[in-house]
């Protein structure tokens, strides 16, 4: 279930001495950080925001390299340096206790997050979020750490770029994504690292959710049921149906879940 309309709140400016990043601020009460995959944007964000922004301060970020904000302002594809780098954008707004919110391949990165912050971090959840072995999305790309390797030599960058962006089309992604963002979301799936994935479920402390469906496209049922049970205690929100982008899909009962893990106060 989603909620009657989306919320989509204009962009604003944090500015930096690389340039400024985007991002929206939404709602009162305990803060939550949301994170979007790659590529992706605030505007993954706008049926889950407006279940939720009427009892959280929802803070999407457009990630570097994507939607509004320049891979100028971060460039490191790295998940220690993105997630030391949310810490920092949470700081300038003035927070430094948050839940914090991923989708996709942004669920590594609010892992790493919460296993490396956890002075900061009051809940964390996972929606569709990669697991403890490779899924099918990246599966269908056995290639893709030498793909990440020649997108960086100057002559390939551009027309592998072009086969890129045709073959993000073909699994679903909107058309004309800028190049920037294609490059950094092979980057960034480069960068993951399963092993370092199992070591941080082992230091999260915080309250910790994980959602997921049995029909998404890229993210296989069983990894994600498996990656569920390795956390010492987490909530499992498992549904039969809604695909990859389940905070659309189903929004109302994954906003339902987070206030019941989160207490009437934001923290456990």
């Amino acid at each position: 279930m989603k909620p009657a309309a989306p919320s989509d709140p204009p962009r604003l400016r944090l500015h930096g001495p690389r340039g400024a990043l985007a991002y929206t601020d939404v709602g009162e009460g305990p803060v939550i950080a949301a994170l979007h995959g790659c590529p992706g944007s605030v505007r993954d964000w706008r049926w889950l925001g407006a279940a939720l922004e009427s009892r959280f301060r929802v803070i999407r970020l457009d990630l570097p390299g994507f939607g509004e904000t320049p891979l100028s302002v971060m460039p490191d594809a790295g998940f220690a340096a993105r997630a030391h780098w949310v810490v920092d954008v949470l700081a300038q707004l003035g927070v430094t206790r948050f839940a914090v919110m991923g989708h996709s391949a942004g669920g590594p990165l609010a892992l790493e997050l919460a296993a490396s912050y956890p002075e900061h971090i009051t809940g964390m959840f996972l929606i569709g979020a990669p697991g403890l072995r490779p899924h099918r999305g990246i599966r269908r790309l056995p290639a893709i750490r030498r793909l990440s390797q020649l997108l960086r030599v100057p002559l390939l960058r551009a027309p592998l770029t072009a086969l890129l962006r045709l073959g993000f089309e073909r699994a679903g992604f909107p058309s004309g994504l800028p190049p920037d963002a294609i490059r950094q979301s092979m980057h960034i799936i480069h960068a993951l690292r399963f092993d370092r994935q199992r070591e941080n479920v082992a230091r999260v402390r915080a309250p910790t959710l994980i959602a997921w469906t049995e029909d998404d496209p890229f993210i296989d049922a069983d990894i994600s049921a498996e990656f569920a049970s390795t956390f010492s205690s987490a909530e499992n929100a498992c549904f039969s149906d809604g695909g990859h982008y389940l905070q659309k899909t189903r929004s109302i009962e994954i906003s339902q879940a987070i206030e019941t893990l989160l207490g009437p106060l934001g923290e456990p």
